[in-house]
């Protein structure tokens, strides 16, 4: 008879594979699920799968978030922002000066009323400002998706992502001069904060112009149209993405403005895969479900008026800057509403910028982060529905409503 004892020992002691693939599987399925029925963005699945497992017990510590994830977000924020960057065409910013003003309006109001908001609270000061930085830019993470998903294409959208862009970049270094600034006040030598931003910027920008180099040399011998020379441009912006981390640099600013520099070398955009094939999309994937499991319940309900209030005022001056400079700017009333409107969504990017905060500033207010990441919750499921809807309103994606 067969000896059964010699048989491995089985455990059901479920692993951390385990609970990955359940959660990438429940995230694809209701990304898939409200595209498909609901023609909404997937990402609108993957945070709320995010938030499902995360009202279930199952969710991360944001302000204690663990390296493998927090790697995770990094990454894939690194690919969207340089991809995002590389939309932009610097160009068309010198022969239309009023998307200048647009972009600066828009970003600029926003910061006023959130802060004023906040003041109003009680929760203003540097620290109110900088939360109000963070919050102020367009999700490029968002705008990308948009614009991928539905195949949207027109004057709306291309503004979108150039005030997604240029947005990011002015919360960066915003961020980056008040938590200098903030870490001044508290130490006794308060040039050492101010010299350490600057430490952290000055490397971004040294980084970002290796990254483009190295891009632009490896494109003159791989097609970046095939996946799997996609998938080397992944590894170079991963690769420098580590070494910023390991030099303590800025994470964020590097791939955006490495973007920016590879898209001033020619006219026209190169042409790769969405997110750089399927290893991008994978991360892309993630990022959104970390978001959704990162945001605790309890300190969503804390915050969750304080974030109403920010949502909503925050919308009114996204609204009204591209209505007043819209027309100007070549847009007609139509689209200058819909612009308006499609810049609401706020998430990966404003989400690690308050991590940054809180990590980098002591005794940080609980306060203001969860009326912060309660502000994220709407504007990232509400904001992007919003979003979606205006650029169907405005022709941009017209052409995906007539598709079979």
């Amino acid at each position: 008879m067969p000896d059964f004892h010699a048989l491995p020992a089985i455990s059901l002691h479920a692993d951390g594979v385990l609970w990955v693939g359940l959660a990438l599987v429940l995230a694809t399925l209701m990304g898939e699920s409200v595209f498909r029925f609901l023609r909404w963005p997937r990402l609108i699945g993957y945070t709320a799968a995010g938030l499902v497992i995360a009202a279930g017990g199952g969710g991360l510590q944001a302000m204690a978030l663990q390296p493998g994830a927090r790697a995770i977000v990094d990454a894939a924020l690194a690919v969207l922002l340089f991809e995002i960057g590389h939309r932009v065409n610097l160009r068309w910013l010198l022969t239309n000066r009023w998307l200048i003003l647009l972009s600066l309006g828009e970003w600029t109001l926003a910061l006023a009323a959130m802060w004023t908001v906040l003041g109003l609270l009680g929760l203003g000061g540097l620290h109110g400002l900088a939360t109000a930085a963070a919050l102020a830019c367009t999700a490029p993470a968002v705008a990308l998706r948009l614009s991928g998903e539905f195949n949207a294409k027109g004057q709306v959208t291309e503004r979108l992502l150039l005030v997604s862009a240029l947005g990011t970049i002015l919360s960066i270094l915003a961020v980056g001069v008040l938590t200098g600034w903030l870490g001044a006040q508290a130490s006794a030598h308060w040039w050492n904060a101010l010299l350490q931003q600057a430490y952290a910027i000055g490397g971004a920008v040294l980084a970002a112009g290796v990254l483009a180099w190295a891009v632009h040399w490896v494109e003159r011998h791989f097609d970046f149209a095939d996946e799997g020379a996609a998938l080397l441009l992944v590894g170079l912006i991963l690769l420098v993405l580590s070494i910023t981390r390991m030099m303590q640099w800025s994470t964020l600013l590097t791939p955006v403005l490495a973007g920016l520099l590879l898209r001033a070398r020619s006219q026209r955009p190169r042409v790769w895969p969405r997110h750089f094939g399927t290893a991008g999309g994978v991360l892309v994937v993630l990022l959104f479900l970390i978001l959704g499991l990162s945001l605790n319940w309890a300190a969503l309900a804390s915050g969750m008026m304080a974030g109403l209030l920010l949502a909503a005022v925050r919308a009114l001056a996204k609204l009204a800057v591209p209505v007043l400079l819209g027309r100007p700017s070549g847009l007609s009333w139509r689209q200058s509403t819909a612009l308006g409107l499609t810049l609401n969504p706020a998430a990966g990017v404003s989400f690690v910028l308050l991590l940054n905060l809180a990590q980098a500033v002591p005794d940080f207010p609980h306060a203001l982060i969860a009326a912060a990441f309660a502000a994220i919750v709407v504007l990232e499921l509400g904001g992007t529905l919003l979003a979606r809807w205006a650029l169907g309103r405005s022709g941009d994606i017209a052409a995906v409503r007539k598709a079979p």
